[in-house]
């Protein structure tokens, strides 16, 4: 079921779930949910800020003592101040990313909001086709600055920040097991995505074809979505190997799903990944704008 169920986008499921069960109306969030029109968005400080995965280029995860404003004395005092909650879902896993005292996160149904952070109202909410579990990634374009991030059935996307309104949705990963967990990358007006797939589960069903997925990183511009280079962890395509004990198709070589962020060397001109299968993998950041 799985395999049927998770390459559709939310639109079809809920389509199918229709179908079979019972209609209901979707939950929404209240008119109080949302901010008013003197809550400003993007209007908090530069330091109040935590980009993407992680908020420096080294993907350390690490915050300055000078940026977080806290020190671990004050630790042990902290209280919660607002808490966030996400209509229909039941499960909630995706990093929040700051950019100037505005907090973007994803949900496990693909809604994508920007939320004050000092009061927890909403400005705006973007609905996405797939769940979104990686952290969004904020990349200047021009004056303005693009949320670039990734759903759970293969699909980029980039939002303006300032209004959630659509750039560009591109298609990363065709593969019908596609699976982006990893948060992008940028540099110089180039984000580097991630993919991963669900084959490594997949394969523990003997009668599975198992495998064609190859781990991969796409670099495209962050303008507009245009693919520039697409780096494959493994060298070639997967070809028919043979049939196992109870006569399914084997194919091979595949895997090596990349499932993290990447990690960009501009000293060395290099992209780190780390794959799920052990090999060397360092595509050089070979894209011309």
């Amino acid at each position: 079921m799985m395999a049927v169920a998770y390459p559709i986008n939310r639109a079809e499921r809920e389509a199918v779930a229709n179908y079979l069960g019972t209609k209901t109306e979707e939950a929404k969030l209240p008119a109080s949910a949302y901010c008013a029109a003197n809550v400003a968005i993007l209007a908090g400080s530069v330091s109040d800020s935590w980009s993407g995965w992680s908020p420096s280029a080294s993907n350390a995860r690490y915050q300055p003592t000078a940026h977080a404003g806290l020190t671990s004395g004050q630790v042990p005092r902290l209280k919660l101040k607002w808490a966030l909650g996400y209509p229909g879902d039941v499960t909630a896993f995706a990093a929040p990313t700051i950019v100037n005292g505005t907090l973007f996160v994803g949900s496990a149904s693909g809604a994508v909001e920007a939320v004050d952070a000092k009061s927890g109202c909403i400005h705006w909410v973007y609905q996405a086709d797939g769940p979104v579990r990686a952290a969004i990634l904020p990349v200047k374009n021009g004056s303005a600055t693009s949320l670039v991030f990734t759903d759970l059935i293969g699909w980029g996307y980039a939002l303006d920040a300032k209004n959630g309104k659509l750039i560009w949705k591109k298609r990363i990963e065709e593969h019908e097991a596609a699976r982006l967990t990893g948060s992008p990358a940028a540099l110089d007006g180039v984000v580097y995505i991630p993919a991963a797939s669900w084959e490594e589960t997949r394969s523990l069903n003997p009668e599975y074809a198992c495998c064609t997925f190859r781990g991969s990183v796409s670099a495209l511009r962050a303008g507009d979505g245009s693919v520039l280079w697409k780096a494959y962890t493994i060298d070639r395509a997967a070809e028919k190997t043979g049939k196992n004990s109870v006569g399914a198709q084997q194919w091979g070589p595949s895997g090596a799903p990349v499932w993290s962020a990447p990690t960009v060397d501009t000293k060395r001109g290099l992209l780190y990944v780390a794959t799920a299968t052990i090999i060397p993998f360092q595509p050089p950041l070979r894209a011309t704008l």
